[in-house]
């Protein structure tokens, strides 16, 4: 079975597609409206019945799909189903006997977080304690960057680890290091590590070896197993009967696992658990919801608040103890992660401004989530859409290139007396002017503002999403043609 190169990677490479940064990473976000969004009829948002999103997020792929939302402190599920049974499957119940169980995938990491931000909460460790000091006298060889990253680093994916060991980046040989790696083996390829740079801190980059470190960390601080961890400080103490590594008598509870069309096997792992490996229910995900809405004041006490503090930049916004953190300081905050594996597509989100949550459990790794996410984005972030009149003769001082990293750029260009804009890599798409030196992308509700010098020049530009900004440096005047 060959996995597609990013499917592994990123929680949330569904965050590529939420409804956040447009160029991030190996993102699968466009500059352009999936088409389950342009069909539905009424704006989705974190109110709406949760079978309608489950529909939604579901779209023609097979599997199932159950949804969860809390809104006016009331939890709900919703569930789509294809091919639809033969009769009418039972109404999702929040007891969690009822409902089929999902791989969460890579929102396993936001356990991994909570446990750092316990330790730290209990003065057991330090956000700036280091690899080398956790793991002197247990693991020989090294290097000195390697020894130098912290663990604020590994829970920020900002500590310059690569994806995954020994190159791997995806495909087949991704599958099976998340297969194969016990403990010993892991140990041995962090002797082997080799930073993504000279030293930390990096720009955040996503990285599974990093998340998995952090956890085998503190289960040999505890001396324990990270399993024990989770079971002990979080799943134990909530109540979470069904969010487990393995499954035991649950099996048969497991919703059959799809890519597309294809049957895919349950995703088992050891060393890399702490950054992929658990398995839960929408009631269980509902009921760690609440545990971190609830604040210091809840069952998990001052940790779930430390858990959601910033601690670093990330694609164009901010991330806390392994959540991805959207929104401005002081306003309108959203709290996120999401995974995949195999044959499970996973989102997980907070909403505490208004007291919402929302957890997405599929059991095809392809289904269309985005559309749901986005349609979020729009309703929580919304961007100014009215058009605004602009002379077409104008718009030629916006053409060019404009840099965001290395390897990423948007390329804006004129036709038909329309600004277009293009991500590497992607198709162009119009823009509407909204005001001076601003424009829309409508249909995902993004908005793209230029910036000048003191002379007036047009220099660089931004690009807001969903509570995210990312900037462009302008590195060139001309911009290829669309075809």
């Amino acid at each position: 079975m060959r996995l597609l190169p990013h499917a592994l990677l990123y929680r949330s490479r569904l965050a590529a597609w939420l409804f956040l940064p447009l160029l991030a990473g190996h993102a699968a976000a466009q500059l352009q409206p999936p088409q389950q969004q342009q069909q539905q009829q009424q704006p989705l948002t974190l109110a709406s019945d949760p079978a309608v999103l489950a529909r939604a997020a579901l779209g023609t792929e097979r599997g199932t799909l159950v949804v969860g939302t809390l809104h006016n402190g009331q939890a709900a599920y919703g569930a789509a189903y294809n091919p639809e049974p033969a009769t009418a499957p039972r109404a999702i119940a929040s007891g969690s006997a009822e409902q089929p169980m999902f791989e969460i995938g890579s929102v396993t990491k936001v356990f991994t977080g909570l446990l750092l931000a316990q330790a730290v909460q209990r003065g057991d460790l330090k956000l700036d304690d280091t690899v080398g000091r956790l793991l002197a006298g247990k693991v020989d060889g090294l290097s000195p960057a390697v020894a130098s990253v912290t663990l604020r680093q590994l829970v920020t994916h900002t500590g310059c680890m690569p994806v995954m060991a020994d190159g791997v980046t995806g495909g087949a040989p991704l599958v099976e290091q998340f297969h194969a790696f016990d403990k010993p083996m892991f140990w041995a390829a962090l002797a082997r590590i080799r930073l993504t740079a000279a030293a930390p801190p990096c720009e955040g980059a996503y990285s599974n070896f990093g998340m998995a470190l952090l956890g085998q960390l503190l289960a040999e601080h505890y001396g324990t197993s990270w399993g024990e961890l989770v079971r002990a400080r979080i799943t134990e103490p909530l109540g979470m009967n069904d969010t487990v590594i393995g499954l035991g008598d649950k099996a048969s509870r497991m919703a059959p696992a799809f890519s597309g069309d294809r049957r895919q096997p349950l995703f088992d792992m050891q060393a890399y658990a702490p950054a992929s490996a658990l398995r839960s229910t929408a009631a269980d995900m509902m009921t760690f919801s609440r545990a971190i809405l609830a604040g210091a004041s809840g069952p998990l006490g001052p940790a779930a608040a430390r858990m959601l503090m910033p601690l670093a930049r990330y694609e164009g916004a901010e991330i806390g103890y392994a959540v991805m953190v959207r929104g401005p300081e002081g306003g309108r905050r959203t709290y996120y992660h999401a995974g995949v594996t195999q044959g499970y597509r996973t989102l997980w989100l907070l909403a505490p401004d208004t007291g919402e949550a929302l957890i997405v459990l599929s059991s095809n790794a392809r289904a269309p989530i985005q559309a749901v996410m986005l349609a979020i984005g729009k309703s929580r972030y919304p961007v100014p859409t009215a058009e605004v009149p602009i002379d077409a003769k104008r718009l030629d001082e916006y053409r060019g290139e404009y840099r965001v990293t290395r390897t990423q750029s948007l390329n804006f260009t004129v036709r038909g007396g329309r600004l277009l804009v293009r991500e590497t890599g992607r198709g162009y798409n119009a823009l509407t002017p909204t005001g001076t030196d601003r424009f829309a992308v409508t249909a995902i509700g993004a908005q793209v503002m230029f910036r000048r010098d003191a002379a007036n020049a047009v220099i660089g530009v931004s690009l807001a999403q969903g509570g995210s900004q990312l900037d462009a440096r302008r590195v060139s005047d001309a911009a290829a043609q669309p075809e």
